[in-house]
């Protein structure tokens, strides 16, 4: 039987600048999008997010200007499964992390691309203006490091768990300083992310009612393509400012979506995100015995156009090997 096949999108802390860029100058149909999506984009941010992609700054410059990461990663991924559809793969399912489920939202078709533009640029200017700055902090370690060293975490929130050995804490910047040099005493591996608000903590609970309000503005339409969403753990019938309000603000169980997936087949997983990160949890997760397949289409060491066609490969064997 031929498997079922799952687009993913990634959320803030995927970003990085020239993110897509190879793609950008060398294949025509990701360009027209990208182009499509910034013309969407410059009214509403007052620049073109091409220039701020690709000319100006360097790769490893960090990218964490809310405003323009947040609108920069919707439109990556959006070009990418557009990209994905135009060479004949079409999605079963969608299944967003976080930021994300917009991006499904809008594959889905229950919200149009210019509304997700508009929804993604609101969280940032809200989250800009509204909320005090943090850090976020990816933990390569399993949960019960929380348990074993309980100070190291006290002022600190779980905002997302990818994988066994893989979880995300956010807090205030001098108590995740303070965390991430109590792991590193400890040979406890972690890394910093691009992310400076308090997403999917209590920390940005004052911009609820503003936030609902963009999304009661917005056309809320019936979904087409399923959604599995990482806030609910299971396919979703429809999307309203209650689910918008979550994805952005309830912990977001990776994991635990995956496993609740694999209960009901094998599957593709084709990580359309910039950095493959969701691509690479799916292979965590997955059972020794799994048939499913995590693929991803570009990540941040380059070469988009060699990691295309080695998706192609890679989907080719499987249809043959299903056939």
């Amino acid at each position: 039987m031929k498997k079922k096949i799952i687009f993913m999108f990634s959320g803030q802390g995927s970003q990085y600048y020239h993110m897509g860029k190879e793609l950008y100058e060398n294949h025509s149909r990701f360009k027209y999008w990208m182009d499509h999506c910034d013309g969407i984009v410059v009214p509403l941010i007052q620049t073109s997010l091409i220039d701020v992609l690709y000319r100006g700054h360097g790769k490893s410059e960090p990218f964490d200007q809310i405003l323009y990461s947040n609108p920069a990663l919707l439109c990556i991924e959006y070009s990418l499964c557009r990209v994905l559809m135009e060479m004949g793969v079409q999605p079963d399912f969608l299944l967003g992390y976080s930021l994300g489920e917009i991006t499904a939202s809008v594959v889905s078709g229950a919200i149009s691309l210019e509304d997700g533009i508009q929804l993604a640029v609101g969280i940032a200017k809200l989250a800009e203006e509204k909320t005090q700055l943090v850090a976020m902090l990816a933990v390569i370690e399993s949960q019960e490091v929380i348990t074993e060293f309980p100070a190291l975490f006290q002022n600190c929130w779980v905002t997302g768990k990818n994988f066994h050995r893989s979880f995300v804490v956010s807090g205030l910047p001098n108590d995740i300083l303070y965390l991430q040099e109590g792991l590193k005493q400890k040979n406890i591996t972690s890394q910093k992310l691009q992310v400076k608000y308090g997403f999917h903590t209590e920390l940005i609970d004052s911009i609820e009612e503003e936030y609902k309000k963009l999304v009661r503005q917005i056309n809320l339409m019936p979904i087409g393509i399923p959604i599995i969403s990482s806030l609910n753990t299971e396919t979703i019938q429809e999307v309203n400012e209650d689910y918008f309000w979550g994805v952005i603000r309830d912990l977001i169980d990776f994991e635990k979506t995956i496993d609740w997936t694999l209960k009901q087949g094998d599957f593709i997983f084709i990580d359309a995100g910039p950095s493959g990160a969701l691509a690479t949890s799916v292979k965590y997760i997955l059972p020794a015995n799994s048939r499913s397949l995590p693929l991803q289409m570009i990540n941040q060491f380059g070469r988009d156009l060699d990691s295309i066609e080695a998706l192609k490969t890679r989907l080719a064997i499987a249809a043959a090997g299903s056939a």
